[in-house]
């Protein structure tokens, strides 16, 4: 068992189940708490994010299934696309509206947040201080998320979502302890997540223009680049 990799995992579930609890959502939500973390998060997915698709897509035209690296793009795209349309999907029809939206949203984020769980095995870089900085930048992702969840959904997410994506996150990493998926398999299964990361941290991360702090979203820029270009 990888104990770096056990601690990120219940480290994430803690964020999910007490985020809320301790009022660290609140916080964040502060202009300057968000651009820090939009800055963080936008400097993740030049620096790191992106660097890891061409891992796996070397991955892929070394093993016995090379052909499949031609899909390796067009998933990083679907996952964009399919976080895009259920976000304009629940923002825009009545039905989704109430417990019928809540639980849509928490199924298409329960597979993101087991794919987050089984990553923390099965990453390029693996070692203690990119462990580190991966578990600071997806906590402070989560986080952020916990955000969106709880204004969307209230009372429900605090009675049951948050329970959902701890279980989610922990159900990923056991996945990932028990399992290894082929290069291919593994490679569509973190361009899936990554379109979605790009898109959700775009989205929710980024303050709007209007709320935003341009030096707190360079300080947090700068200091995850830097540091993820030492690990």
């Amino acid at each position: 068992m990888n104990g770096l990799a056990a601690l990120s995992a219940f480290g994430f579930a803690l964020i999910c189940v007490f985020a809320g609890r301790l009022g660290i959502g609140s916080r964040l939500r502060q202009p300057s708490g968000l651009s820090f973390a939009g800055g963080a998060a936008t400097a993740y997915v030049f620096v790191h994010l992106l660097p890891e698709i061409g891992y796996h897509r070397l991955r892929i035209e070394e093993s016995d299934h090379a052909s499949y690296e031609a899909f390796l793009y067009p998933v990083l795209l679907a996952g964009t696309s399919i976080y895009y349309a259920l976000e304009s999907y629940l923002s825009h029809s009545r039905r989704m509206r109430g417990p019928a939206g809540f639980a849509v949203h928490m199924a298409g984020f329960s597979l993101y947040f087991a794919l987050i769980g089984y990553f923390l095995q099965h990453r390029g870089d693996k070692g203690a201080e990119q462990e580190l900085f991966y578990f600071l930048v997806l906590g402070l992702h989560i986080l952020v998320l916990d955000i969106v969840f709880r204004r969307r959904h209230e009372a429900l997410y605090d009675r049951i979502g948050r329970w959902v994506m701890a279980a989610s996150v922990l159900a990923g990493w056991a996945l990932g302890e028990l399992v290894e998926f082929p290069a291919a398999v593994s490679g569509m299964a973190f361009a899936l997540l990554a379109g979605g990361m790009i898109l959700n941290i775009l989205k929710q991360e980024l303050p709007a223009s209007k709320e935003g702090q341009v030096v707190p979203f360079l300080i947090g820029a700068g200091s995850c680049a830097a540091l993820l270009a030492l690990a």
